[in-house]
């Protein structure tokens, strides 16, 4: 049976972390969080990130995922050595406030936009190399590094090419799918869920219009929900339900956590 927790990308409600979002976050039904690398860049003094630590000691709460930034300067793909060994750098540095909140699971993206596509076996290669060198502090934090499907002609745009990076590799990686960056082929999500199994690790929830990312909410897009519980259920997921989506910046804070919450209830209802 699928067990589904609520999850979100914190962004998909507010940019920053700051006081009152803190306290809605632990006032509601959300149990899982992942963070990215500017959630924090206001707090110059670490009491908010204190705060937030132990608020999810006393809630219960997990963060589950930190999501590495996907600039030039931080693509571990990189045909340009001096730039891997940089994004190499900035990996670490990062590493450092993901083991603070013990994260789990850090999402990586395969590459930036654009690839040059006569040079997609470098690009590989050279994400092989990275993962092959970050192996060992992954592991000795408890880690896990997993890799985000990705549009267009990013590295990563297909399932079986994002199983060729993970080949080989161990269960210190897997993989993120976001459902919502697989263009045209939105049919075959519940194929390409069985496709990864026991590889996926995490997801990124939205839907779209079948064409390009819109990350808005289920159910106002394509994607077939009950196909893809059932295509979860299947594989005896038990990782995040993360939503990543965006919500009017129109309406207040609380209403944004509201609407997220609303939407998972439907969901739910759907299993």
């Amino acid at each position: 049976m699928l067990e589904l927790k609520l999850g979100i990308s914190i962004s998909s409600v507010e940019s920053r972390m700051h006081w009152r979002l803190m306290e809605l976050l632990a006032k509601s039904s959300i149990k899982t969080f992942e963070l990215n690398a500017s959630m924090f860049c206001d707090d110059y003094d670490g009491a908010l990130r204190e705060a937030f630590r132990r608020m999810l000691a006393e809630s219960g709460k997990r963060v589950v995922s930190f999501h590495i930034p996907f600039s030039a300067q931080d693509d571990l793909s990189s045909t340009d050595e001096s730039m891997r060994l940089r994004a190499l750098s900035r990996f670490r540095a990062l590493f450092k406030e993901a083991a603070f909140f013990q994260a789990e699971l850090l999402v990586l993206h395969p590459s930036t936009e654009p690839v040059d596509q006569s040079r997609r076996s470098e690009h590989q290669a050279q994400l092989s190399r990275s993962m092959q060198e970050l192996e060992g502090e992954i592991k000795l934090a408890g880690m896990r590094l997993v890799l985000e499907n990705l549009p267009r002609l990013c590295m990563g745009n297909t399932i079986p090419e994002l199983q060729s990076m993970l080949a080989g590799k161990g269960t210190t990686y897997g993989a993120c799918l976001d459902v919502n960056h697989l263009m045209d082929q939105y049919q075959l999500l519940p194929d390409l869920v069985r496709q990864l199994g026991q590889q996926l690790y995490t997801l990124h929830i939205s839907d779209y219009d079948g064409i390009d990312e819109k990350h808005w909410l289920p159910g106002k897009g394509v994607i077939d929900w009950g196909k893809f519980l059932r295509a979860l259920a299947d594989i005896k997921y038990q990782g995040p339900f993360n939503y990543e989506v965006k919500i009017n910046q129109d309406m207040d804070l609380a209403e944004r956590i509201a609407e997220i919450e609303s939407n998972f209830a439907w969901i739910k209802s759907l299993c």
